[in-house]
């Protein structure tokens, strides 16, 4: 395989995927997913990582054909010839090489994490640089509406760390669960009473209109926020 086009047209024929599946994974346009297929151009920045990650290879070896294709991404054979729209592959197989980078995802996905549902490639609305010090399984959730208002505003992007045991946790800390039949996962802050057992979750906005204070006991942890990234544009 001399070219990168070359080797996109060889992993779309192992995943039996079209560019119209492409468009639809990684949210780039028809004629520029056409230039890359045809070699007129190259995909930069976000657009390599996740047309690598999307075509389940390494960046490296499809940008330039050095190194190994990354035998991580394995394809079941009943998976073949069906797009990755409906062939869920857990976001876990090659985070490590997504060149720094951590997924977006849903606040519906966020939920999966304490489950055995895979979050996929699927879930995935945007891409943001990763912290080194945060694990390669980190993500990042944008805030919707106004319930930990004002320290968190709509459309801030917080950081999420899921590698954390719930005895680790400590009072006030700002913590990502799902509760029990909920659809999608919440952002609350942790009060502890007199023991490690007596766990309460809470809002920040003081003049929401349900201030009621949730058992910890009706809930499963997600992760717990590290930090917030503040979009202007």
């Amino acid at each position: 395989m001399s070219s990168m086009a070359d080797r996109i047209l060889i992993r779309m024929s192992d995943l039996g995927i079209t560019q119209a599946d492409i468009k639809r994974g990684i949210g780039a346009g028809k004629a520029t997913i056409s230039s890359w297929v045809n070699g007129d151009t190259k995909p930069s920045g976000a657009y390599a990582t996740k047309l690598a990650f999307y075509l389940r290879c390494n960046t490296d070896w499809l940008l330039s054909g050095v190194g190994r294709m990354n035998s991580t991404f394995e394809v079941n054979e009943s998976q073949k010839g069906i797009p990755n729209n409906t062939a869920k592959v857990p976001l876990d197989y090659g985070m490590d090489s997504m060149d720094g980078m951590m997924p977006v995802i849903s606040w519906v996905a966020a939920s999966s994490f304490c489950n055995v549902v895979p979050v996929t490639i699927d879930d995935v609305t945007d891409w943001i640089a990763r912290p080194q010090y945060l694990s390669k399984h980190a993500f990042g959730l944008v805030i919707q509406g106004r319930s930990m208002w004002p320290e968190f505003k709509p459309d801030e992007i917080i950081y999420i760390e899921p590698e954390i045991a719930p005895w680790d946790l400590k009072d006030g800390d700002l913590i990502i669960t799902h509760c029990n039949d909920d659809k999608q996962a919440t952002f609350k802050q942790l009060v502890i009473g007199d023991g490690p057992d007596d766990m309460y979750l809470k809002l920040l906005n003081p003049d929401w209109p349900d201030q009621k204070m949730v058992s910890m006991r009706e809930c499963s942890l997600v992760g717990i926020v590290d930090s917030k990234f503040v979009r202007y544009r």
